[in-house]
């Protein structure tokens, strides 16, 4: 018997070919990412340039400020990876290491524990989730605050 090597590629028939093309092109298929990476903010510059653009073009901006130390902050990123995908690409998701940006960035934004999630709109600070909670719970407040944000 002769050993298999991953990735193997199975045939598909004809029919099941066609098929797969047809709801591809129809709209069948789903191309929206399972999850967004979380873009890095790296100094004031870059984080002012973000909020002045997404203010351009009248998006919202998620932003995730923790620090690589922080365990919770750690459990929470992959799940706001997740969540920035439902919210692709009308809302962007980004993050910012405290510990590698200038103290007065975070100072600026009113950051005070990590982590924090907050939501900003028209170059502001429209609303923040401070993540002293279990992932999942988050999650779900962010999604309520980019849902409610126009209720802001």
């Amino acid at each position: 018997m002769r050993a298999l090597k991953w990735p193997v590629r199975l045939p598909l028939c004809d029919q099941v070919k066609a098929q797969v093309l047809e709801n591809h092109h129809e709209g069948g298929i789903d191309d929206s990412p399972a999850s967004v990476e979380l873009q890095p903010i790296s100094g004031e510059s870059q984080f002012d340039r973000i909020i002045a653009d997404a203010q351009q073009v009248d998006e919202s901006v998620v932003i995730l400020w923790m620090a690589n130390w922080c365990r919770k902050c750690i459990y929470l990123k992959p799940k706001l990876e997740k969540l920035a995908a439902d919210y692709f690409p009308r809302t962007r998701f980004y993050s910012v290491d405290v510990n590698n940006v200038p103290h007065k960035l975070v100072v600026r934004a009113g950051v005070t524990k990590m982590p924090t999630v907050q939501l900003w709109r028209d170059g502001k600070k429209q609303a923040e989730v401070i993540g002293g909670n279990k992932a999942y719970l988050v999650v779900s407040e962010v999604r309520d605050m980019i849902e409610n944000e126009d209720n802001l």
